[in-house]
This record gives C-alpha cells, sequence and structure tokens, in this order.
C-alpha cells in the first residue's frame, strides 16, 4: 500500500509541479496585495493622522477647486485612518487625498505601475496569464481550468503525503549530510507542519475556481445568488439644493449604525442619488470587503433602498468565507502572513520533491 501511496503521490507531484510551483510565486506576494503598493509608493497613501478628520465636503470642495472643471463621482475610504482617500474624478482621474490635512499627495490617470505589477501577479494566480484580456478569452478560462485543478490535484497530494511521512516521522532537517538527505529531510519537514494550511488552501482555492462549486454552494444554501439591482432615480428637485454629502452619509448610517464608510458615489446628474456602502457586519474579509449599499435621495435625505448581498443570499456568506479564508483576509495581519508563508511552504515542497526524485533517478 507504501508503494502504491508512493507512486501516487509522485505521478501528481511531478503533474502538478510546474504550476504549484506558480501558485506558490504568485500566492506568496498576493496574500499582502493590499498591502504591497503602499510599501512601493508610501508617499502616495501615507496619511498624516491628526486629531480631527476634515469632513467629506470639505474635501470634496478642495479638490474641485484644485482640478476644475472636473468634479468627484466616487471617494474610495480606507479602512485605515493612516491611509489616504481616493477621489475618482470626472476626467477618469484619481486624486489621492489625506483626508486629515485635505493635502493632495497625487494624481494619477489611469493605473500605476505597482497597480499594473500587482494586477499581472493576480492573473497569473487566477488564470497563469499576466494579462488575460490580451488574448482569446478561451486561453484565459482555460488557463483558469488548470489553475483549479492543480488544486485538486493538491487536496490530493496533502494525505497521500501525510501517509508517506507517518513511516518515518521526520520533523527536522539534518544539515551536513547529502543533498538527497537534505532534501529528503525538508521535504517531510516542511510537509507536515504546512499540511493543514497547504490543504486548507487548496481547498477553498478549488472551490473558488470551479464556477460548479460556488452553484453547489447556494444549492445547498437553499439561495440564489446575489442580484445587484440598478440604482433607483431621485425624486423630483422641485427646485430644492442637492443635500450635504456629510447629511446623505448621515442618513445611510441611520441604517446601519456605528459601521465604518467604504466608498461613497456623488451623483452626475439631477436624477442621480447618492449611493454609500459601508461595512457589512456580516462580512468577514478585513481589506475588500462586501458593504452594504445605502440609497439616498440627494433632495430629501430620504433613504431610498438598502441592499445587503449577505441578507439577501445566505449562500453568498459561505462564498464570502471561503474567499476570506483563501487569502488569509479572515484573519487580517495574521492571515496574510500565514496564507504568505504556506504559498512559500508550497513551493518549497515543490522544490525538495524534484530534489528527491531526481537523487533517486540518478542513483538508479
Amino acid at each position: 500500500m507504501r508503494d502504491i501511496f508512493l507512486k501516487v503521490h509522485l505521478v501528481l507531484g511531478l503533474v502538478a509541479a510546474a504550476f504549484l510551483l506558480i501558485l506558490s510565486v504568485t500566492g506568496t506576494m498576493m496574500a499582502f496585495e493590499h498591502d504591497i503598493e503602499r510599501w512601493i509608493d508610501p508617499a502616495l497613501w501615507r496619511a498624516s493622522v491628526a486629531e480631527h478628520q476634515l469632513t467629506e465636503d470639505v474635501l470634496v470642495a478642495a479638490v474641485q477647486a484644485q482640478f476644475a472643471p472636473a468634479h468627484v463621482v466616487s471617494i474610495q475610504v480606507s479602512p485605515r485612518a493612516d491611509v489616504v482617500h481616493v477621489m475618482r474624478m470626472s476626467d477618469q482621474a484619481s486624486v489621492y487625498v489625506d483626508q486629515w490635512s485635505g493635502r493632495v499627495t497625487r494624481r494619477v490617470v489611469g493605473t500605476t505601475r505597482a497597480q499594473d505589477w500587482i494586477g499581472y501577479v493576480h492573473q497569473l494566480h487566477l488564470r497563469l496569464l499576466p494579462n488575460p484580456r490580451a488574448l482569446p478569452r478561451w486561453v484565459s478560462t482555460s488557463g483558469k481550468l488548470v489553475v483549479s485543478w492543480a488544486g485538486v490535484l493538491l487536496c490530493l497530494l496533502v494525505p497521500t503525503g501525510l501517509v508517506l511521512w507517518w513511516r518515518a516521522k521526520r520533523a527536522s532537517v539534518r544539515l551536513g549530510g547529502s543533498w538527497f538527505r537534505t532534501a529528503f529531510d525538508a521535504h517531510h519537514a516542511i510537509g507536515i507542519y504546512a499540511c493543514v494550511f497547504l490543504f486548507v488552501a487548496a481547498f477553498t482555492g478549488v472551490m473558488v475556481g470551479f464556477d460548479a462549486a460556488e452553484r453547489q454552494i447556494y444549492r445547498l444554501s437553499g439561495s440564489e445568488e446575489p442580484n445587484r439591482a440598478k440604482p433607483p432615480a431621485a425624486s423630483n428637485a422641485n427646485g430644492r439644493p442637492r443635500i450635504p454629502l456629510e447629511q446623505a452619509i448621515a442618513a445611510a448610517r441611520g441604517i446601519v449604525p456605528s459601521e465604518a464608510v467604504v466608498a461613497v458615489v456623488i451623483p452626475d446628474n439631477s436624477n442621480g442619488v447618492y449611493i454609500v456602502q459601508l461595512r457589512s457586519p456580516r462580512e468577514v474579509a478585513v481589506d475588500s470587503p462586501i458593504p452594504i449599499t445605502v440609497y439616498v435621495d440627494p433632495y430629501s435625505a430620504d433613504v431610498i433602498r438598502v441592499q445587503d448581498l449577505f441578507k439577501e443570499s445566505p449562500g453568498y456568506r459561505f462564498v464570502r468565507l471561503n474567499r476570506a479564508i483563501h487569502t488569509g483576509d479572515f484573519f487580517g495581519a495574521a492571515g496574510h502572513v500565514v496564507t504568505s508563508a504556506s504559498s512559500l511552504a508550497l513551493g518549497l515542497m515543490v522544490l525538495s520533491g524534484i530534489g528527491v526524485w531526481r537523487s533517486k533517478a540518478s542513483a538508479t
């Protein structure tokens, strides 16, 4: 039986090795994808925390005065006090503004180099392609399918590896020996310490990768996929001025009290409404939350509609939980460290496993 497990483990490992190595390298970086850009360009993102934060109305007025005739169409709010707000402008530019001082750290048209690089890494991890849009859709779909099946193979590699480890029970690396012995010990030691994390990462990744898996979640939970309805129209102005942005935010907070604002969309015409997005108390992700969306009439401050995807679709809560566990976002900074370390361990497992296989092949 051990020989059978060894053969299965070896074949699966060799088939998946190249793909798992790519997932390892990209996963190690992606665990910190929300932080990398801030590390690369701190001057763009750092806000100078002070005693009092300026209101959104004051910030919007200052930015629009500086970059007229362009006006602000939306605001992205970071959950961290030391990270600036990002204002999307009508001329397609993004203005990064310190919410404490009103200082504009930079105006960017399009994306930054760091954002492009992070996007390439993200797509490599999901589809094995740095820029899927440059190729036919079937290529991107095939890449996603290969990644998903690589996750399935990893789900099988972990338990078969655990069975093989049980005989030797090596949990440390003895240095100074042959290359084969070092690789053998490293493969066993890293595997036993990382096996649980690798299996969780593989299983949750498979659930993300296969659309059929998510559909099963909705079926088992007896719910439909969330329906993102179009924004409602505003009431007739009847000569009334548009309410201040802060009043619209206050109206939304009355529906979702004490929850952080994630983003705000400002009406771009007379029929548009304020769209205030607040962090849902049911959300488990720290850095990329799916918010509760509150639509506020810009003339009466009445709440027209509230959309809570988690409340509308219980299955969606499980989908989001699965994704948050896979990315490490469920546990915040600690989860990102564990996810990155697990991805790194996967790469070391692949390399040490190849080393063991090559040493045995050379000996025979």
